[in-house]
């Protein structure tokens, strides 16, 4: 016989158990994913925030295309101020009442209507106006 270890070297080695996959692992990166998923896209520079960033783009480019258009009607009419003598005589008699020598000015006045009369009083017995 033997001796033990004999035995042992012997016999077929014990099937190995493949080592069970840790869950706590498995948890912590889905956790993480989500956190950063979640941040990507609520976060301060996520999705939505990116979102309305557009949203306030699209509103002052729109603003800004508008003061463009109006500096540029206002340069217009300072170089017509400038070029011509009738835009400047017409703003004058316009805005500021002005006439030239020889014209004679007409104020009209309009008179105030006088208030309509008042109806003649119903008797509720009848519901008609009495006289």
């Amino acid at each position: 016989m033997g001796s033990v270890v004999d035995r042992l070297n012997e016999m077929a080695p014990l099937p190995r158990r493949a080592p069970t996959p840790r869950r706590t692992g498995r948890y912590v990166l889905s956790l993480v994913t989500i956190l950063l998923v979640a941040n990507a896209i609520v976060g301060e520079r996520g999705l939505v925030a990116l979102f309305r960033a557009n949203q306030e783009h699209a509103r002052q480019q729109q603003v800004i295309d508008a003061l463009r258009e109006e500096n540029g009607r206002l340069h217009r009419y300072a170089r017509a101020l400038s070029a011509e003598p009738r835009i400047i005589e017409d703003v004058a008699r316009r805005e500021l009442g002005m006439i030239k020598p020889g014209e004679q000015l007409f104020i009209i006045r309009e008179t105030e209507a006088p208030p309509p009369p008042d109806p003649p009083p119903v008797d509720p017995d009848t519901a008609l106006p009495t006289r």
